[in-house]
């Protein structure tokens, strides 16, 4: 069939003296777990009070390694990129002075510190190549094992609304395009693994039950995004990879059982408001279960024949040549027959454009994937309009949302702008995108130039990172850490060289730089956020505890709404709701709490008032506009 990958030194060496490096893996694997913990416990949360501990603790292990002397000095490349990606984390927090929601550009930038402590631990922490095997072993593992938990809890949770939305898979993931990410960023670690001739049978076939696993449940989901995505990193991986003609039949074998159960797994889609819907829910979860179970045996049934076939260097550079050509041709041969079947080419695309800026008033199509209509145009049109107004430092860090809110022409309310450079160049303009682009293009080049080599983590990290940033161009994914987590961990691992070691002392200012950002940064708001919830359950030291989290957390008005919520009187409710409007002047919301607190305190023309400046700032909000007629 094909020759076996060689192996490099370094692993080779283990497997010669019987090693097994996994102390090495440990931090990486700490954090391929939280990613599941994450998705499961969380459910994909983008709230900071969700996953702030999870970074809090990525911050102290990334102290410990650099402490303790355990870390080695990464590849440039990874270093360029998190630095680059640190940068645009401090110029999200600048950006604190001109957002319209400082609390949430603070949270944004720490997401992104957290992003940047994920790349460099396994960077600074892996030591060969039977490390970083591992470590795409267990990324892998934890996306599998939620693919898997999921299909069970479809198959026999009950009630199919704990799991479906109209149709959709959202389970343990609320939102189906992050629960698609979350899912098939651990496909293509599934995939290389299974390709892995080294393995053992078993280890090969549980790969590829993962794999399959995962890319049953986003076509549970239907995410026509992550869609985008997995064909785009096949071509990306199929292209670069000169071992393409090994991975090409683990990732048929991958999708083809996923591909013959295609229509039981979206069927809820289509008997969504019918009666029949509870079992076609339950249908679809034990058929992903047999999906992954004929996965397994199939890449049983592979690794058992890939291990009896030997063929010649010459020959399997010739059918590699053969198999690229083929790929070439299959471009080629689709266009050709599009063009050949559609005799207006330009009435077609025009047709489609028009379905794509306009949501569908009535979903008719037996599948989710065979709909464009969406509100991205609109989002898109606003996103567009304030960075032409304000190009070099944008509008501050999720100034979007507010943006959208003003001059939507949709009924949604979006927090984010439905794709990652649109967001970036709106929130932080030209300098926050080239600081994003001075992170991932290394980053890229650095996974591309390690997929040319044959160690399994370059084509797992280039296939996981294309698939995740091309979703995240459309959508807005960037914001999952469930689904962030294990591409930033492919991408460190790629990253990582083992050599030559740092000694504890040159680690020690990165150590207290990393405690800081833990103790100072990343902690303050969870603690406040934990204070301000604790707040509603005890009365007696709710005084007390909101005191704190106003302290630790100067930014966010929560402490305040749980002030005014708390108050005895509805006149008591006013000077923490003012406070709150005066923290952040733009917020459509606030202004329509301070505006019912004046109402309900007996000051009509004051919430009347404000009534009039929450519907200047969002035009189309109907409770808004519900309440300015009832006081008019």
């Amino acid at each position: 069939m094909t020759a076996p990958l060689p192996r490099n030194t370094t692993e080779a060496t283990a497997r010669s003296t019987g090693a097994v490096p996994l102390v090495a893996v440990v931090p990486g694997g700490a954090l391929a777990v939280c990613a599941f913990l994450l998705a499961w416990f969380e459910h994909g949360s983008t709230g900071a009070a969700d996953w702030l501990p999870y970074a809090v603790f990525a911050a102290l292990l990334l102290g410990t390694v650099l402490a303790a002397g355990a870390a080695a000095l990464p590849d440039r490349r990874a270093l360029l990129g998190g630095a680059a990606l640190l940068l645009l984390a401090l110029w999200q927090a600048v950006s604190v002075a001109w957002s319209p929601l400082a609390a949430d550009a603070r949270d944004a930038a720490l997401l992104t510190v957290f992003y940047a402590i994920v790349l460099l631990l396994p960077a600074l922490t892996l030591r060969s190549g039977a490390d970083r095997l591992a470590l795409c072993g267990l990324v892998a593992a934890a996306g599998g094992a939620l693919a898997v938990a999921a299909a069970v809890q479809v198959a026999t949770g009950g009630s199919p609304d704990l799991t479906f939305e109209y149709g959709r898979l959202v389970f343990p993931i609320d939102y189906v395009n992050g629960l698609a990410a979350a899912l098939l960023v651990a496909f293509w670690p599934g995939v290389v693994l299974a390709a892995r001739r080294s393995l053992p049978a078993a280890v090969r076939a549980a790969a590829l039950a993962a794999a399959a696993a995962c890319a049953a449940g986003w076509l549970m989901t239907q995410s026509k995004g992550a869609g985008l995505g997995l064909a785009a990193s096949a071509v990306v991986v199929l292209a670069v990879s000169p071992a393409r003609l090994r991975l090409l039949a683990p990732l048929a074998l991958a999708l083809a059982p996923a591909a013959a159960a295609f229509r039981p797994l979206t069927h809820p889609y289509a008997v969504a408001s019918s009666p029949g819907y509870a079992a076609a829910v339950r249908h679809a979860g034990w058929t992903a279960l047999a999906v992954a179970a004929a996965a397994a045996a199939l890449g049983y049934g592979y690794s058992a024949l890939d291990r009896r076939l030997e063929t010649g260097p010459t020959t399997v550079r010739l059918a590699s040549r053969v198999a690229a050509g083929a790929l070439a041709a299959a471009v080629l041969a689709a266009v050709a027959a599009f063009f050949a079947a559609e005799p207006h080419p330009g009435r077609f695309v025009q047709d489609r454009w028009r379905s794509f800026k306009h949501l569908p008033a009535h979903e008719t199509a037996s599948s989710h994937f065979a709909s464009i209509g969406s509100n991205r145009y609109d989002f898109w049109r606003v996103a567009l309009d304030e960075v032409r107004r304000h190009p070099l430092a944008g509008i501050g860090g999720s100034g979007f949302q507010v943006a959208y809110l003003q001059h939507r022409r949709s009924p949604e309310t979006p927090a984010r702008a439905h794709s990652l450079e649109l967001e970036l160049l709106t929130d932080t303009g030209v300098v926050g995108l080239a600081l994003w682009l001075a992170a991932i293009v290394p980053l890229l080049a650095l996974t591309a130039a390690r997929a040319r080599r044959p160690a399994a983590v370059g084509a797992a990290a280039l296939g996981s990172a294309t698939l995740f940033l091309a979703q995240a161009s459309v959508d807005w994914t960037w914001t999952f850490p469930a689904a962030a987590l294990p591409v930033f961990l492919l991408l460190g691992a790629a990253g990582s060289t083992g050599e030559p070691r740092l000694r504890a002392r040159a680690g020690l200012p990165a150590a207290a730089a990393a405690l800081a950002l833990a103790l100072f940064a990343l902690a303050p708001p969870w603690l406040s956020a934990r204070l301000t919830a604790s707040a509603y359950g005890e009365a007696r030291s709710a005084a007390s505890d909101l005191r704190w989290a106003r302290r630790l957390d100067p930014l966010t008005t929560d402490p305040y709404l749980a002030q005014a919520a708390l108050a005895p009187t509805p006149a008591a409710a006013l000077p923490p709701l003012r406070r709150a409007v005066s923290m952040e002047p733009r917020s459509v919301g606030l202004r329509y709490q301070l505006a019912l607190a004046y109402l309900r305190a007996g000051r009509g023309q004051d919430g009347r008032r404000e009534l009039q400046r929450a519907h200047a700032l969002d035009p189309g909000d109907v409770l808004v506009g519900q309440a300015l007629r009832r006081t008019g």
